[in-house]
């Protein structure tokens, strides 16, 4: 559970455009050349789902994807896959303040009483104070999904009792 198959067609896409970007020392910073592309964005988003689905995290167990401003585009390329299969999915982007976790505002879908799933795709945003102001906004959170794996999050995902879901990008 939580390998997709090698043979994916969506996860052979993904890795030919990652493959050149992830030689990089920053692969966080080209991630937006891919999920701002238009071929990007369609894989991504439907890798992000698949991911979930393979982890027993259908559209229907989360209502709302939430990410950080900085993973807005993923989180709409989520939207427009579920789309694209006629199913719904709302998303809703942090908005962080100077201040603490307590102190965010949301942008987009309401999250009030919805099951959500966090976009959690960089080492520069804390995964504990996104799941945290989620929380406190009143969402309850089942997964995590990342296109870059990240072992913190997953260390952070493990004791919180929630499923991750990140690709092996490996051949």
């Amino acid at each position: 559970m939580g390998t997709m198959i090698t043979h994916d067609p969506q996860l052979l896409a993904l890795r030919a455009l990652t493959a050149p970007l992830l030689d990089t020392e920053e692969p966080l910073t080209h991630l937006n050349e891919i999920s701002l592309s238009s071929q990007g964005a369609a894989v991504c988003g439907h890798v992000l789902i698949d991911l979930l689905e393979e982890n027993d995290l259908a559209i229907g167990d989360y209502e709302v994807v939430i990410a950080p401003e900085g993973d807005g585009a993923l989180a709409a390329a989520m939207i427009h896959a579920a789309g694209g299969r006629g199913l719904d999915l709302d998303a809703a982007l942090l908005r962080p303040t100077q201040a603490t976790a307590s102190d965010t505002s949301f942008t987009g879908a309401p999250i009030y009483g919805r099951p959500a799933v966090l976009v959690a795709n960089s080492s520069l945003v804390d995964t504990g104070a996104l799941h945290e102001a989620v929380e406190a906004a009143g969402a309850t959170v089942v997964g995590i999904v990342s296109l870059l794996p990240d072992p913190l999050t997953r260390d952070f995902a493990g004791k919180a009792g929630l499923t991750y879901c990140a690709p092996s990008l490996a051949d």
